[in-house]
């Protein structure tokens, strides 16, 4: 009998933005190691370069190859690490969801082709001292109203602080009097994690949804899980 088993990998491939006129026939090219459609851009490789000062295990799942990989044996073409990058990842990778904002910090547009769509991010990102992106300290969005705790425990969780019933019994009624259109009418929460971070509350002016800050110093990855968090509450 044959077993078919899931995919655990898969793939994401980084241009310079707005370089593919057509995205699906560029990726089939790439994935044969056909990329004189892209001119060479330095971006390429300044992204490939913060990718392995992040991410050192990044170097045996990045394509194509360039001699700061020089360990590994080239299975393919050596001239086209400035043109494009192709990762091929496990599902279970921590630093998924951080990937489309790097790439758009370097001015490159991020290709998933499973499921055959750009992904884009709503981050912003500013410049640190070293010039490359520094971290965020601040996030906002909208939640559900009986979705409030449901965030404050996974926020908690993300940063390793033990969010308990002490913690819920905060939030009974600290919303009631709050109001996003006032500066002066939001409730804040410290959590107490690695980072600390304030969460801070208020009803929005249609009084189904609860609009959230959250603030602090939050690294790329943390900040990308809390903005996903938000996408789906």
């Amino acid at each position: 009998m044959i077993k078919y088993h899931a995919a655990v990998t898969y793939d994401l491939y980084f241009w310079p933005s707005g370089a593919a006129d057509d995205i699906f026939r560029l990726a089939d090219q790439l994935a044969e190691e056909e990329a004189e459609d892209l001119a060479p851009d330095a971006r390429v490789l300044t992204f490939r370069a913060e990718l392995l000062r992040r991410w050192p295990d990044l170097a045996d799942h990045l394509e194509p190859w360039h001699h700061d990989a020089e360990w590994i044996t080239p299975g393919g073409r050596t001239d086209l690490a400035d043109r494009y990058v192709l990762l091929t990842l496990p599902y279970s990778w921590h630093g998924i969801s951080a990937l489309p904002a790097l790439a758009g910090w370097y001015g490159l547009d991020c290709y998933n082709p499973q499921a055959e769509q750009l992904v884009a991010s709503r981050l912003r990102l500013q410049a640190s001292d070293s010039g490359g992106p520094a971290d965020i300290t601040e996030i906002e969005g909208q939640v559900a109203d009986n979705h409030v705790v449901r965030l404050c425990q996974q926020v908690s969780a993300f940063i390793n602080y033990r969010y308990d019933e002490l913690d819920e019994v905060a939030l009974v009624g600290a919303l009631d009097d709050t109001d996003d259109q006032a500066s002066d009418a939001w409730f804040e929460y410290p959590l107490q994690g690695a980072p600390p971070l304030t969460i801070r509350l208020a009803q929005s002016s249609d009084g189904t949804r609860v609009s959230v800050r959250i603030e602090g110093s939050m690294d790329l990855v943390l900040a990308t899980r809390i903005e996903s968090l938000l996408d789906i509450l």
